[in-house]
């Protein structure tokens, strides 16, 4: 294969792989193959050159889905100026907002694939990367380096540097934007949002 074919073939298993993301947390992994490959107008044997199955496409996809989070968590932190507290709030308007509610398919994985992992196995790739993924978003509210955070195949990580505070917030978050998805379309939703961002909301003292 040569360099243009190769660099080719890249880019088709990176649109792949988020055009999966994209569906799995819009729909839950529950998605079929068929639509997978009818949405990137693949054959199934075109698709099973590029993935061993579709298991492995969710393992990717979940790192794809953590990945835009941690460049979103990225922009917060630049926009914040180093101010990490302004950063956490930017976080907390985004998360708990009706724009976020009502775009599951590109909006944290956290949130979107929960229901989804909880039914794997304990063993699974993909529950060990939404273990990490998770285990980092709740560092980086709690204002934890980056560095701290264990890599996502290791099978046992030590979550004492994570604060108590943080996963509070994080529970919150996650939490009220279930609630908030499952009951759109009434005054009860948009309550449960403007509720836990004042829950939420980091201290001016």
């Amino acid at each position: 294969m040569g360099r243009a074919s190769r660099a080719q073939a890249a880019e088709n298993r990176e649109q792949i792989v988020a055009t999966a993301s994209r569906m799995f947390r819009g729909q839950g992994f529950e998605v079929s193959l068929a639509e997978l490959t009818g949405a990137v107008g693949l054959t199934t044997g075109a698709f099973y050159r590029q993935f061993r199955s579709k298991d492995a496409l969710q393992d990717e996809a979940m790192d794809h889905a953590f990945e835009e989070l941690r460049a979103l968590l990225a922009g917060f932190e630049a926009a914040g100026d180093g101010d990490h507290t302004a950063a956490c709030e930017a976080l907390i308007d985004y998360y708990l907002s009706p724009e976020h509610r009502d775009s599951a398919a590109t909006g944290c994985p956290a949130s979107a694939l929960s229901t989804d992992i909880s039914r794997q196995a304990p063993d699974s790739p993909a529950k060990e990367r939404y273990i990490h993924g998770v285990r980092e978003l709740a560092n980086w509210i709690g204002g934890v380096a980056a560095g701290t955070a264990t890599h996502p195949h290791e099978a046992e990580a030590d979550d004492s540097a994570v604060p108590d505070e943080a996963l509070v917030t994080l529970c919150t978050m996650v939490g009220a934007l279930a609630l908030a998805r499952a009951t759109a379309g009434s005054p009860l939703s948009e309550r449960l949002l403007t509720t836990a961002r004042s829950a939420v909301a980091p201290s001016d003292g």
